[in-house]
């Protein structure tokens, strides 16, 4: 078994190696574009002639800017862009890593919650989950900061800071909107792989020896659908990956996610 590990882990090793060399060479291709235009300022021709010595040359030029400022330079006020860089990474995965645990293990409780409530009108079952994926998170995120505002403000729950990184409750609010949409995907899919496998001869079988409900979807229905739901997991990730961006807008929470986008400003010391 452990054999078998070590060939996956140098496998995925071996294809994050190639794309990340893919990846530069792409970022190293020749930008010189000519523009021809009329009299007028219309642009009327674009020209583009891909060289392999400028590509190479490209890349030559980048090692040894390396070579001179012994890394990728500074990013502001004598920091490194390399220290900035795993500085804000790490605020990043303070919220990422634990969004997605509670997205897939919470997800996993909500769906079995969902699945045993099935035949209760009690309005937190199946019909809130749907409802959850209906609705972009991006409304409940502003909504939710809203309505804490609001009942601060009347005097009703007490001061919660939203915006930031420096303090643990931003961290919080952070990896909770991050795991909002997660979690009821998570459950929707459990939800729906129980159901799959309430008709299965084998839960004729547990029943008909007197297994009890509960045992019989804690033992056998989920370990089975288990399956289904690890094969969606890797859609949870890239969801809140894509998600990470908002979240780290909308909270001022100044991570990786908050720093790609050029677009925005980049204030000192930060």
């Amino acid at each position: 078994m452990k054999t078998a590990f070590l060939k996956v882990v140098c496998k995925q090793l071996a294809l994050w190696c190639m794309t990340t060399i893919l990846l530069l060479i792409i970022l190293f291709i020749p930008r010189d574009v000519i523009y021809e235009t009329s009299k007028y300022g219309d642009v009327q021709k674009i020209v583009y002639g891909y060289s392999v010595e400028q590509h190479v040359s490209n890349i030559k030029e980048f090692v040894l800017f390396l070579q001179e400022n012994h890394g990728l330079g500074d990013y502001s006020d004598g920091d490194t862009v390399e220290s900035h860089v795993l500085k804000t990474s790490g605020r990043s995965i303070l919220i990422l890593i634990p969004a997605i645990l509670i997205g897939f293990f919470l997800g996993i409780i909500k769906g079995v919650f969902d699945y045993s409530i099935r035949n209760k009108k009690t309005g937190v079952g199946s019909g809130m989950t749907w409802f959850m994926l209906s609705v972009p998170d991006l409304f409940f995120m502003i909504g939710i900061q809203l309505l804490l505002m609001f009942l601060y403000e009347i005097g009703l729950f007490p001061h919660i800071d939203l915006y930031g990184h420096e303090k643990l409750e931003n961290v919080i609010v952070c990896t909770l909107f991050l795991a909002m949409y997660p979690l009821f995907l998570i459950a929707n899919i459990t939800y729906t792989s129980l159901i799959d496998e309430e008709t299965r001869d084998y839960i004729r079988t547990a029943k008909s020896k007197g297994v009890s409900h509960h045992k019989t979807i804690v033992l056998h229905m989920l370990k089975n659908a288990l399956q289904k739901i690890n094969v969606n997991s890797n859609t949870m990730t890239l969801y809140v990956l894509s998600n990470l961006f908002i979240v780290e807008f909308l909270t001022n929470y100044r991570g990786a996610a908050f720093y790609f986008s050029k677009q925005l400003p980049l204030h000192k010391g930060l």
